[in-house]
């Protein structure tokens, strides 16, 4: 779809009043069912529940053997993979022997070399493409075949399973599309997608004067379990608590953000659920969930995860080191030893979860600073980064500095054909979902400071330990 149908579209959507908004999304609900929930979504979900049961033993065989078939198969249909030797992956007693004879995939080759990624087998049109903010705040785009986009969710429908909820459940869910026009000032803020039985809440317009009409329209809706943004999740139940709503949902799936421990007590209390954290990523490279027990599992279906020292070697248990995944059914884009750029603490081991699992454990996902701002009225506003500079081109490297609630600084590297026009992008942007009462000043840089590990920061806030926030 060209840029000026998109925008037309949108103006159209924002000028509709909300029944009418509900419709455009149960319409566009209806292509990610056939996306994504077909007949083989069920079949997979059930092949999958059947799979949890099986031993340590079995799954590191069947690691292996996909890990040679997506290395045979990439290796024949794309230009990176094409000189990688297929022999000592061949010989490998196991999943972790064999990835140290295959090279890295860095995050600025799959920003800057795409192509050199893409199956010959595929025409990318008839892919599923997903876009991503990256480790550089720049969008990277990546491709999925239909098969491996629905062997992710099935996956993911496993991991409902084990919360007490499936796909068709009620289900609420904050995210960062924006579904409710940024100039609206009341409510409902919800819009209801009938073709997946969704509620879809919008991120961007909570806040303290708003917390009450969201809380209103999810006790209206009584899902099943909510899923979404942990930041928005947070804000509604301290809401519930403070003023004794009585909301109950039985199970609460957080994503996208990292997970702290004062989100989940807060999440359990006021909205009396059980939280299930999971971790994964828009490339779906890999899942890691969280059973009944309080264990992350790695679900071995869908990738292998390593993570490793400074060195490149597997960490002790206990230690730090960075995460790097593998997705093995991708045969759209193949993803293998990609650096995803976050950390988790102690290696994937093996060994019977209280649960009665086998599939491996990590013992933390660390992941990197939440890319969330705060705004006057409280609202926490999180992936900030993509959504403010997914349509600004010619942008190598970017980042948001917040210096007060409303005092903004957009750090940019231009590329060639960068003009003002493009940084007039990014502020609009920025506005739409932060407010218009903000101060927005742009700097250009030719390259984005790193923090003392080397790490980058696509957003950067400290305004929730500022006392002009209210609490």
């Amino acid at each position: 779809m060209s840029v000026q149908n998109s925008t037309f579209l949108r103006k159209v959507y924002n000028s509709s009043p909300p029944p009418l908004q509900s419709v455009a999304i149960s319409v566009l609900g209806l292509n990610i069912r056939r996306n994504r929930y077909s007949d083989r979504f069920h079949e997979y979900t059930e092949k999958y529940r059947r799979h949890q049961w099986n031993g340590a033993e079995y799954w590191q065989q069947y690691q292996l053997e996909k890990l040679t078939e997506i290395a045979k198969y990439a290796k024949r249909t794309t230009d990176h993979y094409h000189d990688i030797e297929i022999e000592p992956i061949q010989s490998a007693e196991t999943p972790r022997e064999a990835l140290k004879h295959l090279p890295y995939l860095e995050g600025e080759t799959l920003r800057d070399e795409p192509n050199s990624l893409i199956s010959s087998e595929v025409d990318t049109d008839n892919c599923i493409s997903l876009s991503t903010s990256g480790t550089t705040g720049t969008p990277k785009t990546t491709y999925h075949d239909d098969l491996s986009h629905i062997k992710y969710w099935s996956a993911m429908n496993r991991f409902w399973h084990w919360g007490g909820c499936r796909y068709g459940d009620r289900r609420a869910s904050f995210t960062g599309n924006k579904i409710v026009p940024a100039d609206q000032s009341g409510g409902p803020y919800g819009r209801y997608d009938r073709a997946n039985n969704r509620l879809l809440l919008s991120s961007y317009h909570l806040g303290e004067e708003t917390v009450d009409a969201y809380l209103d329209e999810l006790e209206e809706f009584e899902p099943d379990f909510i899923d979404g943004y942990p930041s928005s999740i947070r804000f509604c139940a301290q809401r519930a608590i403070e003023t004794d709503r009585d909301l109950a949902i039985p199970a609460c799936f957080p994503t996208a953000e990292m997970l702290r421990e004062e989100d989940r007590e807060i999440i359990e209390e006021g909205l009396s659920t059980n939280v299930y954290n999971q971790y994964g990523s828009t490339e779906s490279a890999a899942i890691v969930t969280e059973c009944p027990s309080g264990h992350m599992h790695v679900n071995p279906e869908i990738g292998i995860i390593e993570v490793l020292d400074e060195n490149g070697e597997t960490v002790s248990e206990g230690e730090v080191g960075e995460i790097v995944m593998t997705a093995l059914n991708n045969r759209a884009m193949p993803l293998i030893r990609y650096r995803i750029g976050d950390m988790a603490r102690g290696p994937p081991t093996y060994g019977k979860c209280d649960c009665g699992r086998e599939m491996p454990i990590i013992e933390k996902i660390i992941g990197r600073q939440d890319e969330v701002v705060v705004t006057k009225d409280g609202r926490r506003v999180p992936m900030l980064s993509y959504n403010v500079f997914k349509y600004t081109e010619n942008v190598s490297e970017s980042r948001i500095v917040q210096e007060s609630v409303d005092e903004f600084l957009l750090q940019i590297v231009p590329d060639d054909g960068y003009t003002d026009e493009q940084a007039e992008i990014a502020i609009k942007k920025l506005k739409d979902r932060v407010g218009e009462d903000i101060h927005v000043e742009i700097e250009t840089l030719e390259s984005i400071p790193r923090t003392d590990a080397g790490k980058f920061r696509a957003v950067i806030s400290d305004v929730e330990n500022l006392s002009e926030v209210p609490q």
